[in-house]
């Protein structure tokens, strides 16, 4: 059994279990394993697989900020709030806001401790089945809103209609919600083209190996940051 922490920098196109999965076919079948926190398939970036009795830290890692960078666009929402779904709304008026619209609007509503309703199409739980397999079903349901903490939500990058932002927050936050509400606020609509986390905590997507490099065992075990 091995004992340790593994950095991924999880290609876009394929989920965090598929990750996990390749590690435990590599790894063995006896292998205790886990991770702390997904990826939805569209994003890129750190995920951090714990082995052995570092699934015992799962908790923990949960307490630790992420931070992402994304890039949106304004005029259009999707049903899933990316671009792995339908357009559902469209801006017919065409408003274009300034970049000091933008920093008003996240200054006021979305810094600090704010409340968000997670998506319909997520792994949230309703009634033990998880909101997007009711989604694609066509059910109409409700999920609670949630309490989320935001450090920063800067806008890095602006030409109308490309935002690029860099986003610090507390885990299971929704980025593409609030983008999605970000749009909102504007008086417009927004969507998340790319979607990327850079670190959780002290651990840095730097420090990863590319999902898509992870071919035998000695490679992995090469990579295991000892606890």
């Amino acid at each position: 059994m091995i004992d340790g922490i593994l950095l991924i920098d999880k290609q876009k196109g394929i989920t965090s279990f598929n990750v996990v999965r390749k590690v435990k076919r590599i790894l063995g079948r006896e292998q205790k394993i886990g991770h702390a926190g997904t990826l939805d398939p569209l994003a890129s970036g750190l995920l951090i697989i714990l082995l052995g009795k570092a699934t015992k830290l799962m908790n923990t890692f949960h307490t630790y900020e992420k931070e992402y960078e994304v890039t949106g666009q304004l005029g259009f929402a999707t049903e899933t709030q990316d671009m792995e779904g339908k357009i559902v709304y469209k801006d017919e008026m065409g408003i274009k806001p300034s970049m000091e619209d933008i920093k008003k609007i996240i200054e006021k509503n979305f810094l600090g401790n704010i409340s968000q309703t997670p998506p319909n199409y997520s792994a949230k739980k309703i009634h033990g089945q998880k909101a997007y397999d009711l989604a694609r079903k066509g059910h109409d349901f409700t999920i609670e809103k949630k309490d989320i903490f935001v450090s920063q939500f800067e806008v890095y990058e602006y030409v109308f209609p490309i935002l690029k932002c860099k986003i610090k927050c507390s885990t299971g936050t929704y980025i593409r919600t609030l983008i999605n509400d970000l749009g909102i606020k504007l008086d417009t609509y927004a969507t998340v083209l790319d979607l990327r986390r850079v670190s959780i905590g002290d651990f840095n997507v730097v420090e990863a190996v590319s999902s898509n490099q992870i071919l035998d065992r000695g490679e992995l075990l090469r990579r295991v940051i000892n606890i």
